[in-house]
């Protein structure tokens, strides 16, 4: 199902063994069983992910205590900022958009809940890199390649390990034209007790409104955000 989701486009079992190292007879056993219950469908002999993914997807939201706890602080955050809004967690090497809040301007940044999205670019993606253990935060680093931004500046490892720094020092991150040129965005940690990072929130929109003197006002408001949903969860 993952290599499915990563695909983007109706697959054939061989470009499916290719990317899971599954062997053809097995992955064949198993898309037979997933197109049985619903989870992929078949059409001129591909697969790609069918309806029943979204039912898992919904169960997932309406019974995360995370998601559930973070919306309505999210709606204050969009009615106070303008802007979009949203809740991402870490899985592995990648953060998922779980929750989010549209901003009411014609003219808005849109990131689709569940899409998969590098940790090393974006705001959000600082502040979960800022809450890994050091080791894993160095292993990460060691996969990647080339880092070029939206706004066309290349990223060496020693550079963006700097800002991952920055902002464990100031507990939260702005950014500007890092995955898309003209967006803009903040985001600040939510905890556990323990003090681990679990997840992160941002603000993101257009640079035309969210200017850094606008960021700079609007960063302490993410990270009270952040800490109330800290607490929220805490006492549930």
């Amino acid at each position: 199902m993952e290599a499915l989701d990563r695909l983007r486009a109706p697959s054939g079992v061989r470009a499916l063994e290719e990317i899971t190292r599954i062997p053809k007879a097995t992955a064949q056993r198993l898309l037979d069983v997933l197109e049985r219950r619903g989870y992929v469908q078949k059409e001129r002999g591909r697969y790609a992910l069918a309806v029943g993914t979204v039912r898992l997807a919904r169960g997932f939201l309406a019974s995360d205590s995370l998601a559930t706890i973070a919306l309505p602080v999210l709606e204050q955050l969009t009615a106070l900022s303008g802007e979009t809004c949203g809740l991402y967690i870490r899985q592995g090497f990648a953060r998922i958009l779980v929750q989010r809040v549209e901003s009411p301007h014609p003219l808005r940044h849109h990131t689709p809940i569940g899409e998969r999205l590098p940790l090393h670019i974006g705001a959000s993606g600082h502040v979960l890199c800022a809450g890994m253990p050091d080791d894993v935060l160095h292993r990460y680093l060691e996969t990647l390649g080339s880092i070029r931004l939206a706004s066309g500046e290349e990223l060496s490892r020693k550079e963006l390990l700097a800002r991952i720094r920055q902002v464990q020092l100031q507990g939260y991150a702005m950014r500007f034209d890092e995955r898309f040129a003209g967006i803009g965005s903040v985001a600040a940690p939510v905890m556990r007790g323990d003090d681990t990072v679990i997840a992160a929130i941002n603000i993101a929109g257009p640079s035309s409104r969210l200017s850094i003197g606008r960021m700079n006002q609007l960063a302490p408001e993410v990270t009270r955000a952040a800490l109330e949903i800290s607490q929220k969860l805490a006492q549930r």
